[in-house]
């Protein structure tokens, strides 16, 4: 979708573009990362205009690391300043943009949030791994071990309706990049935990994450390249 970007990825002996023009927030990304999904909810959320410079992971430009010299996306770029790490934009876009602030006020509430931000994704990297496995007792042990991160996801949300309280916040925001890929790959830890259900059905219907989402065919054709060893990044609409 446009909310994620849907530049040509840039590569090994391309130009580099010219700097953002004053005031301009730019983004170096990759469509399919759930990184940058990750910066890109919360921009959506915030209604931040932006411009997007996709960037070949496989063949990266020599100039990028100059923006990022971690070479990792995403990265942002304004008035000459550069930032990276998704979580650490994420926060500082969300604290110097106007519009409802994402983040949870009370400390208290915001340190549970990054704990069960943790459990979640410790589910989510372990699935990642599951889908790459063949042994059976291994993948046996990898799918207790998921279930037992979603139990303390399960029991955090109880009957609240976001994980940020009543409506969609940035935990909800840094969470679902991992949420969309397990309903696509892993369905079955989804379906099995309710409260995790519901709190799906209700972020589907999110403007941000509307924005935001790949047809499910995209994704698919871009985790079967990435599997294979050979990511392609240009598919779907490029402009």
């Amino acid at each position: 979708m446009a909310g994620m970007g849907n530049a040509k990825h840039l590569k090994a002996g391309d130009a580099e573009p010219a700097p953002p023009a004053k005031d301009v927030l730019r983004v170096y990304g990759m469509k399919f990362c759930l990184y940058v999904h990750r910066l890109k909810l919360v921009l959506a959320a915030k209604d931040i205009k932006h411009e997007t410079v996709n960037i070949d992971l496989q063949k990266k430009p020599d100039w990028f690391f100059q923006k990022n010299p971690r070479g990792k996306v995403p990265a942002i770029e304004k008035n000459g300043e550069t930032l990276y790490e998704s979580d650490i934009m994420s926060e500082y876009v969300d604290e110097i943009y106007p519009g409802r602030r994402l983040q949870t006020s009370d400390p208290l509430q915001n340190a549970k949030e990054k704990l069960v931000l943790g459990d979640f994704n410790e589910a989510a990297n372990k699935c990642y791994t599951l889908s790459r496995e063949n042994d059976d007792n291994k993948r046996s042990a990898l799918s207790t071990a998921i279930q037992a991160s979603l139990d303390k996801v399960e029991k955090f949300l109880g009957n609240s309706p976001y994980f940020s309280g009543q409506r969609p916040g940035f935990t909800d925001y840094m969470i679902w990049p991992h949420v969309e890929r397990m309903l696509l790959f892993n369905s079955e830890f989804i379906k099995g935990n309710l409260n995790i259900a519901s709190y799906c059905d209700r972020m589907g219907n999110d403007e941000a994450v509307k924005a935001c989402r790949h047809p499910a065919d995209l994704q698919i054709q871009f985790f079967e390249s990435y599997k294979a060893g050979n990511a392609i990044y240009d598919i779907g609409t490029v402009e």
